[in-house]
């Protein structure tokens, strides 16, 4: 049997709390102390819950170092703050020229980390864009697609065509919202080279994973959000972009200058920069609807 947690004799109780806690049913307490369950042990998701709830700290596990499990500290963020906090963030393009630190960029990447995910560890693999000269080829290219594909739209055949590989429902919105886009991003683009995809954000975050692990789509949306609020709290304005990532995911060029993975989508992306302007009020929203049952 595979030995999974080491147990400290000399502090485990017995009180059963890693084993009640383990949501794969993988710890059993035997004469009085915890151990890894004897036909269980293949089961275990390495969550680390069991490290994280000893009151007694008896049990570690050495696929997850100690220090993966530093002091909580701070209390519980009472309702009324984080609704604030909340309700303050807003979606910003207009950015100062003031750069953004690589440090304070880790800062975000640190806690964009604490997202839930399917199972760990992390699918989700980020890419930081701070060379201007590096986000002006990423551009370059994203407007060469999007003229591409507008050429296609323009004809009754290229309509077909690009219905058929995008499908109902994606087809829709292309019609619906991103054909105008960006036919009016090219050409303002064209005309002075403004930046309507990332909107000379100075930085830059693509996030992609590997589509074979489990709920990789939403673990990388969880982790952009989690990264906006991150940005929110330092004063950073953020708003999340769907256009680039297809463009990305669909490039053979890109993929290999950015080493992407072939079995990694780009699912989502995010731009970063200090707000141009200070908003003042916030903005009350609801959701579609609510029903109780």
């Amino acid at each position: 049997m595979q030995i999974l947690h080491h147990v400290d004799p000399e502090r485990c109780n017995g009180d059963g709390i890693c084993a009640d806690v383990c949501p794969e049913d993988v710890l059993d307490i035997v004469d009085g102390r915890a151990v890894t369950s004897a036909d269980r042990s293949g089961a275990c998701i390495s969550c680390g819950q069991c490290v994280a709830v000893c009151p007694r700290a008896a049990i570690s596990m050495p696929a997850l170092p100690d220090d993966m499990f530093p002091e909580l500290g701070g209390g519980t963020l009472a309702y009324e703050d984080l609704y604030a906090f909340l309700a303050r963030r807003r979606s910003v393009r207009r950015f100062r020229d003031t750069p953004v630190s690589r440090g304070t960029v880790e800062r975000i990447l640190d806690a964009a980390a604490t997202a839930p995910m399917g199972m760990p560890p992390h699918s989700t693999e980020v890419l930081v864009f701070q060379d201007p000269d590096e986000r002006a080829v990423l551009l370059d290219e994203v407007v060469r697609e999007y003229d591409a594909m507008l050429k296609g739209y323009s004809t009754p055949v290229g309509r077909a065509m690009i219905r058929l590989a995008a499908g109902t429902e994606q087809y829709r919105t292309l019609r619906e919202h991103i054909v105008d886009i960006a036919r009016r991003a090219n050409a303002q683009y064209r005309r002075d080279r403004t930046d309507r995809y990332m909107y000379h954000a100075p930085v830059f975050l693509l996030f992609h994973a590997d589509r074979h692990a489990m709920s990789y789509v939403q673990n990388a949306h969880l982790v952009c959000h989690h990264a906006m609020l991150a940005a929110h709290s330092l004063g950073l304005g953020s708003t999340i972009i769907g256009l680039v990532p297809p463009v990305v995911d669909r490039s053979k060029r890109l993929r290999e200058r950015y080493g992407i993975p072939d079995q990694n989508k780009v699912i989502t992306s995010l731009i970063l920069g200090y707000p141009r302007f200070r908003y003042r009020k916030p903005i009350r929203r609801a959701l579609a609807d609510v029903r109780w049952k």
